[in-house]
């Protein structure tokens, strides 16, 4: 059933429920609410602050390789009806860009409300981004009841369409173990526990999704170590950048069995792009430093895909100065990144790059 925005259930004549997950534990592993889905062979939706997906990258990534569903709850767990409408949109704001370079991936444009805080006023400011606010049954876990309450609560209200918000933090601990339990009676009615997104599907309703991006203006005047950077030509080139890279600690490089197949497929897919591509790395010291893969598109050199040996700051300002380099010898007005946008952003400022963090167009 859909109020305005507001979501509160599924399709009553579908054999299916959603098991959703507040906060995201600070303090203790997320594990066990994920083992105890799993164990049933079911998927949740992780309803994550943005502190969570700042202190959690890794483990955010995981969760979606693993098949649940992950999307936002403000960046600090504000209560939204008590702030200004600046705040309001700060909060959706670094949640997201918190999501987006946590995941790679776009942003989920649905959403809670910390608390269940919000005014009807705050419901038209998220009209404004295209958002949908997610509901459901109140299972109470927020007050930490024990196990055998919790199911006895919620049992009854496990029919077709229903959504469940739980939570997944210090005070819910008993909540995995209840929940290893109500996947088992949600079987036995014959009920799939699904991705809320997969609830909505069912009920005709598609949350779109939103993509944010750094740009900066090549307005770099310095010099900076031009004969460090080569492009990537040749397989030999292209195998030795791929066996350094992987040691890197790269979140979309793969790991375990056969990673370095993998890895070197991925860095040979080529770019897709209308307009002119650059595929280059930087090498000194008899091995490879850094590598970033770019495309032109349109007034734009859009970093695609870049990655540094060392972790440090100053690591990708010898990135940004290539960039700038690049994009005033081709003429480019622009320079765009989806990734570590944050970061790019503070060192534009000290760089005294004109720089802005923007909603993607299209």
């Amino acid at each position: 059933m859909m109020t305005n925005i507001v979501i509160t259930r599924g399709n009553p004549a579908v054999s299916h429920c959603a098991f959703t997950f507040d906060d995201g534990p600070m303090r203790i592993p997320i594990d066990a609410w994920l083992d105890a889905l799993e164990q049933g062979d079911a998927r949740g939706t992780f309803f994550l602050t943005g502190e969570w997906f700042d202190r959690y990258p890794a483990k955010a990534r995981e969760m979606l390789a693993r098949g649940h569903e992950l999307t936002t709850h403000t960046y600090h767990h504000r209560r939204m009806a008590d702030v200004t409408k600046s705040v309001f949109f700060e909060e959706l704001k670094l949640a997201e860009l918190a999501y987006q370079e946590a995941t790679g991936r776009p942003v989920p444009a649905f959403m809670r409300f910390p608390y269940a805080s919000y005014r009807e006023e705050n419901l038209e400011w998220l009209r404004e981004w295209n958002y949908l606010v997610v509901e459901g049954e109140d299972t109470v876990d927020w007050s930490g009841p024990p196990s055998a309450e919790l199911v006895e609560r919620v049992i009854p209200k496990l029919v077709n369409g229903s959504i469940f918000m739980f939570h997944a933090n210090e005070i819910a601990k008993e909540t995995p173990q209840a929940v290893k339990s109500l996947v088992y009676h949600a079987h036995a009615k014959g009920l799939a526990v699904v991705p809320v997104s997969e609830l909505l599907h069912a009920d005709g309703i598609r949350a779109g999704e939103r993509i944010w991006q750094v740009r900066f203006k090549p307005t770099f005047q310095g010099s900076f170590h031009s004969e460090q950077w080569k492009p990537v030509a040749g397989e030999d080139e292209l195998r030795n950048l791929a066996a350094d890279s992987l040691e890197w600690g790269n979140p979309k490089a793969p790991t375990g069995s056969g990673a370095y197949s993998k890895w070197l497929q991925m860095l040979s897919k080529p770019i897709q792009s209308d307009g002119e591509t650059r595929f280059v790395a930087r090498s000194f010291a008899g091995q490879h430093w850094a590598y970033v893969r770019a495309s032109v598109r349109g007034g734009t050199l859009a970093l695609e895909d870049f990655a540094t040996k060392e972790a440090h700051a100053d690591a990708l300002v010898s990135i940004l100065q290539w960039a700038a380099h690049e994009a005033s010898t081709l003429g480019c007005e622009w320079i765009t990144s989806t990734q570590n946008m944050r970061r790019i952003h503070k060192l534009c400022e000290q760089l005294d790059f004109e720089a802005e963090i923007v909603l993607q167009e299209g």
